[in-house]
């Protein structure tokens, strides 16, 4: 797949410099509700096997529209891990589609030695509950989601091959097999003031570290991690891309001629990465269903992600029907996800987001 074998062109980037340009004086008030896609690919790097595509698209709530049951469930685990759910800071909807393939699609037999096929569709629901002190972001997520044929991971592998004339995968018919998955995690973010500064020109760095808990039948693991934001008027503890929280509101000081600006007044820059550990106990897409026929690999317990990324917004380019636009643009690379007998390289994706912030 080639989704990001070309730089975003200069004329894409005078689009937006005109939109900015364009925009009112006065900015129109914050939306509520806010869109974004984000289409992740391993073919920028020349790749095209493992975790090799994925595309979701989100909506992104600043009101508390949570239902009793919602309430209900978020109170309890607020309960227990001790945050205060009495108002969401943020909801969250994703719908989305994942894939992974063998390193060779061209094969049409089984290839035991290698990463199954296989497809995930899924939707899923986010809740992220702010402390007073702004200084800790607790997330819980439920998502819902189907693997095999019924996740269409292999038509829509071959339509976008197709159109892009790229050679058609050809083992989907060994992938993993259809099941309902279910999957819950719990994360908390934490602001650690000790790894945070100033680096002159109201250019700040702030820390966080976080720990991910997640069970189900899709996966279950632990993880832990460091995350560090770079830029203006950056929150205390942001969340994870997409969604770094450089504020956008229309307060006085975002007013002040540079104050949030990067290179120039209608752009603000933020730069991001992260380091993460898991200890995986379970993986559908490595291991096969529990109780079915699946091909299947032996799946490494430990596993690490070190993301770089970069964010453009421009906040000039609020109207009345929607937020300011952004840009983000990530890199992860992955360690090796399982052993095999044959070389099981490490792993790169790049992900484009598009979208609308408050």
């Amino acid at each position: 797949m080639s989704l990001f074998s070309r730089p975003i062109s200069a004329a894409t980037a005078a689009v937006l410099q005109v939109c900015a340009s364009a925009a009112a004086q006065e900015a129109p008030p914050a939306q509520e509700r806010v869109h974004f896609l984000t289409i992740e690919n391993d073919s920028r790097y020349g790749t095209d096997r493992f975790y090799t595509n994925g595309i979701q698209f989100s909506t992104k709530l600043s009101t508390d529209e949570r239902g009793h049951f919602a309430r209900t469930v978020t109170h309890s685990l607020c309960t227990w891990l001790d945050c205060d759910d009495s108002k969401v800071f943020t909801e969250q909807i994703n719908v989305g589609q994942l894939m992974y393939t063998p390193r060779d699609i061209t094969r049409r037999a089984p290839q035991p030695l290698d990463r199954p096929w296989a497809g995930l569709l899924y939707y899923e629901q986010a809740y992220a509950f702010l402390s007073a002190d702004q200084r800790s972001l607790t997330t819980f997520t439920g998502q819902v989601g189907v693997t095999g044929p019924a996740s269409l991971a292999e038509p829509a592998q071959k339509l976008f091959h197709h159109i892009f004339n790229r050679k058609q995968p050809e083992g989907w018919d060994n992938q993993i097999g259809g099941t309902l998955g279910i999957l819950a995690s719990a994360e908390r973010r934490t602001a650690r003031d000790s790894l945070s500064g100033h680096l002159g020109n109201d250019v700040h760095f702030n820390t966080a570290t976080y720990w991910r808990l997640t069970a189900g039948n899709i996966q279950t693991y632990a993880a832990a991690g460091v995350a560090v934001v770079i830029g203006k008027d950056l929150p205390l503890v942001s969340p994870p891309p997409p969604g770094i929280g450089n504020k956008l509101q229309n307060n006085a000081q975002a007013k002040l001629p540079g104050f949030t600006s990067c290179m120039a007044p209608w752009l603000q820059c933020t730069a991001f990465g992260s380091v993460e550990a898991r200890v995986v106990a379970y993986n559908v897409f490595l291991d096969g269903r529990p109780f079915g026929n699946d091909p299947s690999v032996k799946r490494r317990n430990f596993v690490n992600d070190l993301v770089l990324g970069t964010r453009f917004d421009f906040p000039n380019t609020r109207t009345d029907s929607h937020g300011p636009w952004f840009i983000q643009l990530k890199m992860t690379r992955r360690s090796p996800e399982f052993r095999s007998s044959i070389p099981v390289p490490r792993h790169r994706v790049a992900a484009l987001t598009i979208g609308t912030e408050f």
